[in-house]
This record gives structure tokens, C-alpha cells and sequence, in this order.
């Protein structure tokens, strides 16, 4: 009997590993059924173009005009942009192995991202910038950098219209504050250092053409909510009183 705990941590990934895979597929699954289509994601992707102009915060199409002279930049941001998301297995695997305290309450933030992403996606199609903003070059597409022309063809099981939010922006910055809240109190300059990883991915998401600014603020408050909310949820709605027994009224004597 002593064994089975010893058991069942030993052998409890064989379980999370197939269950955190099937989550993944059924997430795209589910993004490509919630697929509305056009007009609406082009529609609405005309709307934020307007917002960004009005805010002066429209920079994806100079940004994605001025890396086209530059073949290395070309390479090095669409293989950034192809292989970031690795890095979210590459956490989880950390997390499970190093600090299994912090794996299932990060593990369960990231459920919870996904699933609100899928709301927004819905609520919001939204055509990207390299399909509906004339200018911007889809170069992932047209140099073909690790099979990205098939990006631009419909598909089953793939929504082509839901960059609202940036769902690069958003695991990479899932990525950041897992490694930050799990660390910094014992390797700071590491902790800090991680959010590097969704700047950049802020960057090329932006001079690849697939989001816009908004869809990147999006992307990091689809975060921060869904931390929130883990944060409420895993909180006690109320404290046991600490230090002593209870105070009693005045001239009234504790019931025995």
C-alpha cells in the first residue's frame, strides 16, 4: 500500500501527457468550428485598422515593408514565428518535472486562456492583416518557411479569420509569467528576463502580418484575466481567525 502514492506520481504523466494533447486538438477543433466566416472578419478587421489609425498605433505595415529588404530578417522571423509556440510544452514539462507545486495551478491558467480565447474568437472573427490590409506581405507564405503556404488555404480544422486575440502573444506571455511567478524569488534576473520572450513575439507577430497591435494587447490581457481568475477561484473566500480564541461582547460570558 505505501507504494501506490509512489505509483501513481511515478506514472501520472502517461495520463496528463495524452489528456494535454487531445485538449490541443479539440481547441483547434473547436476554433474552426466557431469559424463565422466573412464578411464578419473582414468587417471587423476594418474596424480595428480604423482604430489604429485614429490611436497612431497602425505600425504593422511599415514594420512588414521595411524587413522585406532584408532576406536574414526574413528567415529568422518566420522560423521565430513557426517554432515560439514549443516553448509552451517545453514549460509545461519544467513545471511538471522541477516544480510540480506550481504545475497544475499554471497548467490550469493556460485551460482557462484557451477557453476564453475561443469566446473571443467567436464573439470577434477578425480577418489578419496579411489577408485584409493591402500592403502587407504574407513572405511566411511566399517563401514557404517550414510549410507556411498552407497557411493562406482554407482547411478543415483550421480558422484562418481569429487573430483576435494573438494566440502567439498570449502563450509566449504564458510562458513569461509562469517562469516569473515561479521564480523570482529565487533567480530574479531570470525571471525578468523571460519576458523578453513575448516582446519579441509581439515583434514578428506584427512584421509577419498575422496580427495587429490591438490583437497583441489582447492577447496579454486574455492573460492576465485568465490568471485572475485562477487567482480568485483558488483564493479562500474567507480566513480562519489567527492568534487566540474569538473575542466575546462585554459582560457576556463564553457559552461552555
Amino acid at each position: 500500500m505505501p507504494l501506490l502514492p509512489l505509483m501513481h506520481k511515478r506514472f501520472a504523466w502517461y495520463f496528463e501527457v495524452p489528456l494535454l494533447i487531445a485538449g490541443y486538438v479539440a481547441f483547434g477543433l473547436a476554433r474552426a468550428a466557431v469559424d463565422r466566416g466573412d464578411p464578419a472578419a473582414t468587417s471587423n478587421a476594418l474596424q480595428v485598422q480604423r482604430l489604429e489609425q485614429m490611436l497612431h498605433i497602425a505600425i504593422e505595415q511599415p514594420l512588414n515593408q521595411a524587413i522585406l529588404a532584408h532576406p536574414a530578417a526574413i528567415h529568422l522571423t518566420g522560423y521565430f514565428y513557426r517554432l515560439s509556440i514549443l516553448a509552451v510544452p517545453a514549460v509545461l514539462i519544467w513545471l511538471y518535472i522541477a516544480r510540480r507545486a506550481r504545475y497544475s495551478h499554471l497548467r490550469t491558467v493556460l485551460v482557462v486562456m484557451m477557453l476564453l480565447d475561443l469566446l473571443l474568437v467567436w464573439l470577434f472573427p477578425e480577418a489578419p492583416p496579411r489577408f485584409a490590409q493591402p500592403g502587407i506581405v504574407d513572405y511566411l507564405a511566399t517563401h514557404d518557411i517550414l510549410f507556411s503556404a498552407e497557411s493562406r488555404v482554407p482547411r478543415p480544422g483550421v480558422n484562418l479569420l481569429a487573430a483576435m486575440p494573438s494566440m502567439h502573444v498570449a502563450w509566449t506571455t504564458w510562458c513569461a509569467y509562469a517562469l516569473w511567478t515561479t521564480l523570482r524569488d529565487h533567480a530574479p534576473r531570470v525571471a525578468r528576463s523571460a519576458w523578453v520572450f513575448p516582446l519579441l513575439t509581439a515583434f514578428v507577430v506584427l512584421v509577419t502580418g498575422h496580427h495587429y497591435v490591438v490583437d497583441i494587447l489582447a492577447g496579454v490581457a486574455l492573460v492576465a484575466v485568465s490568471a485572475a481568475v485562477m487567482k480568485r477561484i483558488s483564493s479562500p473566500d474567507r480566513q480562519l481567525p489567527t492568534g487566540g480564541p474569538p473575542e466575546t461582547s462585554p459582560g457576556r460570558a463564553t457559552p461552555r
